[in-house]
């Protein structure tokens, strides 16, 4: 009998293994439209979910809910977007390898930030860090765009993944992309999410891609940062360099430093931003305790983790991180770019006011910006 039950389920695996995405997607009710606009656009999907070369790949596929936003929102369903476009739209929502609920477990209530297949020059001009690398099979598979998933409960010391038999008992666990945005995500478990080239989940909105870091900025609303680098000209630097991460204080910490914004002059608040800004990408998820980052004003940014899991607490100096992990595109500042938009400054005489911005800046938001080769 043992054996038995043994065998029936070791076929009901395989069965579930030889399942195209289509055929799996068919058996979830909410994801109907999804199923219909596949029905609809057949040649196109087939062509990209029957891509092995890809494989093993996990989807996130945008349930009824998805498609009621999108067409309240832009007036458009996804079945009127341009070819081009659609294809950014599915490759955002490819991740790469294939994760189950045990691999979103592994961040501890961290988050983990994961690679996609959306990797055009458009919107990805991203570097692979090592550890990113050697985490998704190498640089060039980890080589996409990331979005960044993170647990319902930040008070609970372990990271949940809603599953559908929850009936909506907690709510949804999140991924982060370009915007700031976040949908939420229920992770399927045992075979209901397996198909023949990795495993799908189930996402209530469509992920946007990262954006110009000026866009971001404006739409996060921090506009003493806004007004600071316009006061500074450096905009033009900002959107079309490589792969920093900047510390970008919120309102609430310009005001608190004394409205640097509006106080320093010019040379000195291009220092202050350049003091802001780590000259390689920081995801939340790889920052440990006492590390160190010579910042592009050459001063020493040194990382305090306080606690683990989702209670963990991040702080630059002694900045508190209260918004990690904002995604842009084509928008970063370049050592090269900004200090030739600078000029030769003398540091010394400023620092300790600069310290003053930095330490007295309680609050700060984090925008992470990707690199391209």
């Amino acid at each position: 009998m043992i054996r038995h039950t043994i065998l029936v389920c070791f076929a009901v695996a395989l069965q579930a293994n030889a399942q195209t995405l289509y055929e799996a997607l068919s058996k979830v009710p909410e994801l109907s439209n999804f199923t219909a606009f596949y029905a609809n656009n057949q040649a196109f999907a087939d062509a990209y979910f029957g891509n092995t070369s890809a494989y093993p790949i996990t989807f996130l596929a945008p349930n009824n809910e998805a498609f009621t936003a999108l067409q309240e929102q832009f007036g458009v369903g996804l079945a009127n977007i341009p070819i081009d476009t659609l294809l950014e739209i599915v490759q955002y929502h490819t991740l790469v390898s294939n994760l189950t609920t045990e691999d979103f477990d592994n961040g501890g209530g961290e988050g983990i930030t994961v690679p996609t297949l959306l990797n055009n020059a458009v919107n990805n001009n991203r570097t692979v860090g090592v550890s990113l690398a050697a985490r998704f099979g190498g640089p060039e598979k980890a080589s996409g765009q990331v979005v960044f998933i993170k647990g319902a409960d930040s008070g609970s010391a372990r990271f949940r993944l809603m599953s559908r038999q929850d009936n909506g008992a907690q709510p949804p666990n999140t991924i982060r992309s370009g915007l700031s945005s976040n949908v939420g995500i229920s992770a399927l478990q045992g075979t209901e999410g397996i198909w023949e080239g990795g495993r799908f989940h189930i996402v209530d909105g469509l992920l946007t891609p990262p954006t110009t870091c000026a866009r971001t900025i404006r739409n996060a609303g921090l506009t003493n940062l806004d007004r600071a680098l316009n006061r500074t000209n450096l905009w033009p630097a900002l959107d079309g360099s490589k792969n920093v991460t900047c510390l970008g204080p919120n309102d609430a910490a310009f005001r608190d430093a004394g409205s640097p914004d509006s106080a320093l002059n010019s040379t000195i608040l291009s220092e202050a931003i350049l003091f802001h800004t780590l000259p390689e990408v920081a995801y939340s998820d790889y920052l440990y305790d006492g590390q160190e980052y010579t910042s592009l004003q050459n001063a020493t940014v040194r990382v305090r983790v306080v606690g683990q899991g989702a209670t963990k607490e991040i702080y630059f100096n002694n900045a508190k991180l209260i918004d990690a992990n904002v995604l842009c595109c084509y928008a970063s500042i370049g050592p090269d770019q900004l200090h030739h938009s600078l000029g030769t400054t003398n540091t010394h005489s400023y620092r300790h006011r600069l310290e003053l911005i930095s330490l007295c800046a309680r609050k700060h938001w984090c925008c992470n910006i990707p690199d391209n080769d």
